[in-house]
């Protein structure tokens, strides 16, 4: 499955294709199929994955979103002989712990899918090869590329990763009308971030004991390089212009008295907390999911796009499955379009790492899946990060009949997203995001800082402004510590 909030993730493989062969090919081949990746001896190319998403490149499910059965034709045209291995991490630390052992040791994987704000860290400590190369092989600049995605790839002077899944942008929010409709809210007055919480100041409620069993929008503590991002306005959020952290730029302020604010809503931070534990979460298609039984109904679950498909894949104990709407846009401050410009468009993209053993063969076929044929991604609404309009309206046109061969699948009628806005409108949203997930290599550390310190302001122990001033003197310190162990950055 994709992500729920900004863990998009990888697809564990092991990739066997064949050599590239004779000549190098230019880009006319990848439009046509007509070349094959040596029809004699094949290769292994391994890879590294995490946390979930795009999955199922063996043969042995064939899910109707399976990567095998999007492109298994495709892969017969590179080799007669593509086999798969899935390798998987549970979090991104550790793939990158055993990614450096890996390159330490001379034996690294040939393809790592990367996602958040992992890349520059990648880039900074060597585990990562210059792809300028193939770049200039196939005469892909930038402009190839929704802006986020080649910004995500592309800084420092250099691509550093191939761009593999956009957005093309979440953030829209996932909602029943059957619990919505009641309390006077839907897609024409859920809009602002004041919309969500005069929303959530209708559906909150607690039972005799005090306790909370009701409540209205959550986007989570893990919210900052999502939702966060649209509290604020362009060359402003948890980096300025030049990429330099500003944790108490007051956009971040006014996030975190945001969230504070719900939470006081919902008693305080520790019974929301309480709360939140027994969500047993609609992706898992559970009946009991607080989004389904409208107990949560906004749930951090529940805030983009992508995450339409388990209402689609399952019936939740409804004959006929439930009815669901999505929000024409994100929340921002003022309820724009424009406002979106801060929300990354940036999900997943792959680096081949130095010492690679087939750097070819990986770049090639990512080349395909990803950019030459990634309207099949819609299939399994993750987003293609290429601009082109066609592109991206051939993607849209999978993503939208992917979802009516899951639902037909399941037993349910009709296809609610092909009448939804908020999927109908993601090529173009996808051009207005100009943001990409961070590249400054204290991201990881940043991630964490804002996690605990948050924590702290909605228990009560800190205001808002004065965790933000922690976390900048750690994050200022941490980058003097990297640049001292590996060196400045140019990015």
């Amino acid at each position: 499955m994709r992500r729920s909030s900004w863990h998009r993730t990888a697809l564990p493989i092991l990739l066997t294709i064949g050599i590239l062969g004779g000549s190098q090919r230019d880009a006319s081949w990848a439009s046509t199929h007509t070349g094959r990746i040596g029809a004699g001896a094949s290769v292994t190319l391994s890879v590294y994955t995490c946390c979930g998403s795009l999955a199922g490149f063996a043969a042995k499910d064939n899910g109707l979103t399976d990567m095998h059965t999007l492109y298994a034709h495709l892969w017969a045209h590179m080799s007669p002989s593509v086999g798969w291995q899935e390798t998987s991490f549970a979090d991104q630390a550790t793939l990158e712990t055993r990614l450096a052992l890996a390159v330490k040791a001379g034996a690294p994987p040939d393809m790592v899918f990367i996602q958040g704000g992992d890349i520059g860290s990648m880039v900074l400590r060597g585990l990562a090869q210059p792809l300028d190369q193939y770049f200039a092989r196939y005469r892909i600049s930038d402009s190839y590329f929704l802006p986020g995605m080649a910004r995500w790839a592309h800084f420092g002077g250099h691509w550093w990763a191939i761009p593999a899944v956009s957005g093309p942008l979440g953030g829209q929010q996932i909602y029943l009308p059957k619990y919505m409709t009641p309390l006077g809210f839907n897609n024409q007055n859920l809009r602002t971030f004041d919309d969500y919480y005069r929303m959530s100041q209708k559906a909150v409620r607690f039972d005799a004991a005090g306790d909370l069993t009701r409540i209205g929008y959550w986007p989570g503590i893990d919210s900052w390089e999502t939702i966060g991002t649209l509290m604020c306005s362009p060359g402003h959020g948890l980096y300025n212009a030049a990429n330099q952290p500003t944790a108490t730029d007051p956009c971040n302020v006014a996030y975190l008295r945001y969230l504070k604010s719900l939470s006081d809503l919902y008693g305080g931070y520790t019974k929301l907390r309480t709360f939140l534990s027994g969500d047993p979460d609609f992706l898992n298609g559970n009946p009991n999911a607080y989004l389904a039984t409208g107990k949560g109904l906004v749930v951090p679950s529940s805030q983009a796009y992508w995450n339409i498909a388990p209402l689609d894949a399952n019936s939740f104990g409804v004959k006929g499955g439930l009815s669901y709407q999505l929000t024409t846009l994100p929340p921002t401050v003022h309820g724009t379009q424009a406002e979106v410009a801060t929300y990354p468009s940036t999900l997943q993209e792959v680096i081949i790492p130095r010492g690679a053993r087939h750097p070819d063969a990986a770049f090639a076929v990512s080349k395909m899946m990803f950019w030459d044929d990634g309207y099949l991604l819609g299939r399994s609404l993750s987003g293609a990060p290429v601009a082109q309009p066609g592109e991206q309206q051939h993607w849209l046109g999978e993503a939208i009949a992917g979802e009516a061969a899951v639902r037909q699948q399941a037993g349910l009628p009709g296809n609610p997203a092909a009448s939804l806005m908020g999927v109908k409108m993601q090529p173009q949203l996808g051009q207005v995001s100009r943001a990409s997930n961070p590249t400054n290599p204290v991201d990881p550390y940043y991630q964490g800082q804002l996690l605990a310190e948050t924590e702290r302001v909605l228990d009560g122990q800190e205001a808002p402004q004065y965790a933000l001033q922690q976390v900048q003197r750690r994050v200022l310190a941490q980058e003097q510590l990297l640049r001292a162990r590996y060196g400045a950055w140019n990015w």
